[in-house]
């Protein structure tokens, strides 16, 4: 157990958070600006492929077994995170929508990932169990409208905030995936959150940068198939809005952008943040795990097929 600890979770999180860290905190790195706004997103990239591969091996492409998507999600968040930050900044003019084009793109990948798998000489079968057409649809609309919902927040607060919300956020999640018998996804859950919280220290004394659109971009999706795997390929003891309730949990940000919470000093600005997610994610951890887990017949993959 402390082997499949160590090459599951302790190794891919000092993986992904060395290169936010390298990326952050060294200044000629730092001020190479695609690196900075694209360094979140591919950390947490590296860290969840190195823990499914550690746990699983290579995902195929396209994968033989359902719940290979949660390894293959990390790959789209390593693509994402590369083309985010080719929209610049949002405190920039643009004279074309780029970050709408992108965000529409990534939304239109993630939906037609099963017709992309079938052309590429697959089985002709949906992402996870029970999942159709409409399902596909749904989490590619959340992809993007996640996207665009939070780039708001993106550039008005760089530095530790979202950091530390996603830490929050993929905390939450390990405990439900454990309630729901699924130690694969508990892992990349897991490390997913030790990434942020390296990430949120890298801020902190790197000068306060921003996850920028690429981080953002890669977390959404993380945060988007993370939750549908769970609910469709386990069986745990829950409502299905306690998966939805967690990846939501970021959006509580937006009303907190009021200006009248913008007066409030930066540190109670912060811890009002950060208890607002904190809030969301616990109720949503608590019904899960008072609800039990779903038993101990389940396989290390939740009953994929």
């Amino acid at each position: 157990m402390i082997k499949t600890v160590i090459f599951s979770m302790v190794l891919p999180v000092l993986a992904g958070g060395g290169l936010v860290a390298l990326c952050w905190l060294l200044p000629p790195l730092r001020r190479w600006r695609w690196l900075s706004s694209a360094a979140f997103g591919l950390s947490l990239a590296v860290g969840v492929f190195a823990s499914f591969v550690a746990e699983n091996g290579v995902p195929p492409f396209p994968p033989a077994e359902r719940a290979q998507w949660v390894g293959f999600a990390a790959v789209l968040a390593a693509i994402f995170a590369i083309l985010g930050p080719m929209t610049g900044s949002s405190e920039r003019e643009r004279k074309w929508p780029a970050t709408e084009f992108v965000a529409l793109l990534a939304g239109a990948i993630v939906a037609g990932l099963p017709l992309i798998a079938e052309l590429a000489g697959g089985e002709a079968k949906s992402m996870f169990s029970g999942t159709g057409p409409s399902d596909q649809v749904a989490m590619g609309l959340a992809v993007a409208f996640g996207f665009l919902a939070l780039d708001k927040v993106v550039e008005s607060r760089p530095g530790v905030t979202l950091p530390l919300v996603f830490f929050i956020t993929f905390a939450a999640l390990a405990p439900i995936a454990d309630a729901a018998s699924w130690i694969t996804l508990t892992f990349l859950a897991a490390v997913s959150a030790g990434v942020s919280l390296v990430a949120a220290l890298s801020a902190r004394f790197g000068g306060g940068p921003s996850i920028g659109r690429g981080g953002l971009l890669a977390a959404t999706v993380l945060l988007v198939v993370f939750p549908v795997a769970g609910y469709r390929q386990t069986y745990g003891e829950f409502p299905w809005w306690v998966w939805g309730l967690v990846a939501g949990a970021p959006l509580v940000l937006l009303p907190l952008e009021h200006p009248w919470i913008g007066k409030l000093p930066p540190w109670a600005g912060l811890a009002l943040r950060l208890v607002c997610v904190a809030a969301l994610a616990g109720f949503a951890v608590f019904v899960a795990v008072q609800s039990g887990s779903a038993g101990d017949d389940l396989n290390d993959y939740g009953g994929f097929g």
